[in-house]
């Protein structure tokens, strides 16, 4: 069944497709608020809340097509007010989905490496940029859904998108020079 149709049976007090919605956003929501929020335990309570907002604010979705745009604006913000709020920074942890073996144990252990290492970087980015990086790149969202979802207009997505990839590259190439890392995943 289709987003749309999900949505429009959960505005009319579906349990069942409201189930479903979250079975279908869930993996991907939570991997977007862990790195937007760089918490693990953080992240799981930006989820929760923004599935409970999602459901008692049902009836304000005036479009069942963009309920997308919808969640991630209302899961952007709350992680915003989560990370405003909580101020701390933990230990990295993974939130990944599994994925299908590789070609060899050396290069999926290296590349996991990588990712870790680049989901620090991605946390060391102001809050807002983290965000567009995010949901572009995490969550392939196009920049008018990007900019629907953050509240701004398109230019500022581009302006974010932009300085938050210069800023990885030269946090990314700066760890390289110092010989702490082969970014092979970037090649």
């Amino acid at each position: 069944m289709e987003d749309a149709e999900l949505v429009k049976k959960m505005i009319s007090g579906d349990m069942d497709a409201f189930d479903r919605l979250m079975e279908q956003y869930q993996a991907e929501a939570l991997r977007a608020a862990y790195l937007i929020s760089g918490n693990h335990a953080d992240s799981e309570d930006i989820v929760q809340e923004t599935f409970v907002s999602c459901y008692l604010n049902r009836s304000q979705i005036k479009n069942p097509e963009a309920f997308r745009s919808w969640f991630y604006k209302s899961l952007s913000r709350n992680a915003w007010l989560i990370c405003k709020r909580r101020r701390r920074e933990q230990p990295a942890e993974e939130v990944y989905e599994e994925r299908p073996s590789s070609s060899s144990v050396l290069s999926e252990v290296i590349r996991d490496e990588e990712e870790r290492e680049i989901c620090r970087a991605i946390e060391s980015l102001p809050v807002k940029q983290r965000t567009v990086i995010v949901l572009y790149y995490y969550n392939q969202m196009s920049i008018r859904e990007i900019a629907k979802v953050c509240g701004c207009l398109e230019g500022t997505v581009k302006s974010r998108l932009f300085g938050g990839k210069a800023r990885l590259k030269k946090l990314l190439e700066d760890m390289e020079q110092k010989g702490e890392k082969t970014w092979t995943i970037l090649s």
